[in-house]
């Protein structure tokens, strides 16, 4: 395969998992602050305040009144903005510019799914939305057109290096923003109190869970039990649920040993391995505290080197 062809789908892949990332963290967010309204506004600022630890360099304007709620900034700044590089309008630009670059190794659903949700988009913005609940809406069709755009890929798309390259961006995507919302979310977890507060504080791992799209799975493995000690480790190690950290290196791990032929000597292979196999065989217990922050900064920057490494082996030109 072409260096350029095999860069634009893995790219495709990074920005569709991130416009899917960033869209369900708004439509959670906002969900956290309309039910914490009145009752916990530093909570609900500070969750909203969470999406530029999350997406580093983001930009976000200022509210254009001062009686706009603080949540219409950052919902039109995450959706609609084009100027800012994480929001959901240019992900999916940049993502339908690579695919239109490499057409021939796309199938026809997965490329009028994606073509049919980006005008969708371009439709909403051209409307110049702004009041929270048309955002929802939008926010939420938008949602439902890049499950399409997920769905096309797996059942259409043949196995190839073409296929791998693409689930290899969107699952190192994956892991490096579930590692970031960690590390955003657990400290202020940590240092919350049952005692103060019962229902939000469940509320509060309750929203985690729902921000990395596992509490449903969750709930089958714990019921109804929102314990810290289970929580954490289980969006560490779990080898089932998609949005783990366990499960994401794993896939990666997959993905480029169909790639390269299992070459287990490449700088990419070794990275992710030795992450991969201190989190099945870890033995420290996991919680919310610094040691937990340690990790997940290192998951974080092992991440960042897959990138340079995978640009350096495959994408050079």
């Amino acid at each position: 395969m072409l260096s350029r062809v095999a860069d634009a789908l893995y790219w495709m892949g990074r920005y569709l998992e991130r416009a899917e990332n960033i869209t369900r963290l708004l439509l959670v967010t906002e969900d956290f602050s309309s039910e914490t309204q009145g009752l916990a506004e530093q909570g609900a600022q500070s969750a909203w305040k969470d999406l530029l630890a999350i997406f580093p360099s983001a930009q976000v304007a200022p509210p254009a009144s001062a009686f706009a709620p603080m949540s219409q900034a950052y919902l039109v700044g995450f959706f609609l903005d084009v100027a800012n590089k994480y929001s959901i309008i240019y992900s999916l630009r940049r993502a339908r510019e690579n695919a239109r670059s490499v057409r021939e190794a796309l199938t026809v659903e997965m490329f009028l799914a994606l073509n049919e949700t980006f005008r969708a988009l371009e439709a909403h913005a051209r409307r110049g939305l702004s009041d929270p609940p048309s955002l929802r809406d939008a926010l939420g069709t938008t949602h439902k057109g890049l499950f399409t755009i997920s769905g096309a890929i797996e059942q259409t798309f043949t196995r190839d290096e073409g296929f791998f390259f693409l689930k290899l961006g969107e699952s190192l995507e994956r892991t490096y923003r579930t590692a970031l919302v960690l590390r955003a979310k657990l400290p202020g977890l940590a240092a919350s109190e049952p005692r103060a507060d019962v229902a939000l504080y469940y509320t509060q791992w309750r929203t985690l869970l729902r921000a990395l799209g596992s509490l449903e799975n969750y709930r089958r493995s714990y019921g109804a039990r929102l314990e810290p000690e289970l929580v954490v480790p289980f969006l560490l190690l779990d080898p089932h649920t998609p949005r783990s950290l366990r499960y994401g290196m794993e896939a990666m791990k997959g993905y480029l040993g169909r790639i390269g032929g299992g070459d287990e000597t490449t700088t990419v292979l070794r990275l992710i391995g030795r992450l991969h196999a201190e989190l099945c065989y870890r033995d420290e217990p996991l919680g919310a505290g610094a040691a937990d922050a340690v990790f997940l900064d290192r998951v974080v920057d092992t991440m960042a080197q897959t990138h340079e490494a995978l640009g350096a082996q495959y994408f050079a030109t």
